[in-house]
């Protein structure tokens, strides 16, 4: 006998009931409700940089980027959290101990919470936050600082903020608090921007300031001419003999040398002996006439 496809249903779905009836009740976690606090996060109003606007930074520099909050609620915020995240080629590269940090992959994070409050209408903010770019920073590992914030009643319901800060860290690993001084919020001296509608998270742009490469120039290469060769002949240059003791006014020449100098030795030798021996001879007539 075939049973009909509906009667096996039917079984099988009063089997499945009887089941889950009779296994003992799991304890469904309780949801989460949403902060009570109407923060809204916001920055200072920075002119258009190459398109973006956003603080203009070098490799290896500070970044003062302003990290702020506003009260759009009715009620004062008691306290305040607030959670960084930064990538590639952005660093903290100084801790705070009212920070954790943590570190996923090319993501680091930071959670500070301030023990503040925050009256409705008013704003805070913390400058730079300890964010450096690194010294051999590319323009396209460049982003926005990421931040959110939420109040510090929230943040204790959802655990506190050692263990938000645990869950922002990589696999393995767990984040690790601060060790300078707190990081602190002020009053900004103007009014915050930040996302339209008011939102807890919001983005503060950076930009990377590069040098560019100057592009050489062409520079003519002068092309050498040929020097006319003068090419040495064994014939000596008739020139006028110059005359012993003449000056001709600037200071004396140079003394007469070469084979006219040699000529004019030999000559005076020969008239010095033939002078000599002339004396020799009148002297001795002179001498044999006396006697």
């Amino acid at each position: 006998m075939t049973t009909p496809r509906s009667a096996l249903c039917a079984v099988s779905a009063a089997l499945l009931a009887a089941g889950l009836a009779a296994a003992p009740a799991a304890a469904a976690p309780a949801p989460q409700a949403s902060d009570s606090a109407k923060l809204a996060a916001g920055t200072e109003q920075r002119p258009p940089t190459d398109g973006r606007r956003g603080y203009l930074v070098g490799q290896g520099e500070d970044v003062p980027a302003l990290i702020g909050v506003t009260n759009k609620g009715d009620a004062p915020a008691d306290g305040l959290v607030v959670h960084i995240r930064i990538l590639n080629d952005l660093d903290f590269t100084k801790t705070y101990e009212n920070c954790w940090y943590a570190v996923d992959s090319n993501q680091e994070s930071a959670w500070c919470e301030f023990d503040v409050e925050l009256a409705p209408g008013a704003s805070l903010a913390a400058l730079g936050a300890g964010i450096s770019t690194k010294p051999d920073a590319r323009p396209e590992n460049i982003s926005s600082i990421i931040h959110f914030w939420r109040s510090t009643e929230y943040v204790d319901r959802l655990g506190g903020i050692q263990k938000l800060a645990d869950d922002s860290a990589g696999q393995g690993t767990s984040a690790v608090r601060g060790t300078g001084g707190p990081l602190t919020l002020a009053s900004p001296s103007a009014p915050l921007v930040g996302l339209e509608p008011p939102n807890p998270l919001g983005f503060v742009g950076v930009v990377l300031e590069t040098t560019p490469t100057p592009t050489p120039t062409a520079t003519p290469t002068a092309t050498p001419t040929a020097a006319p060769t003068v090419t040495p002949t064994d014939t000596p240059t008739d020139a006028p003999p110059a005359s012993p003791g003449e000056d001709d006014g600037q200071g004396g020449g140079l003394p007469v040398t070469g084979t006219q100098t040699g000529m004019v030795a030999a000559v005076g030798g020969l008239l010095l002996l033939l002078g000599g021996a002339a004396y020799l001879i009148a002297r001795r007539r002179r001498t044999r006439f006396v006697a």
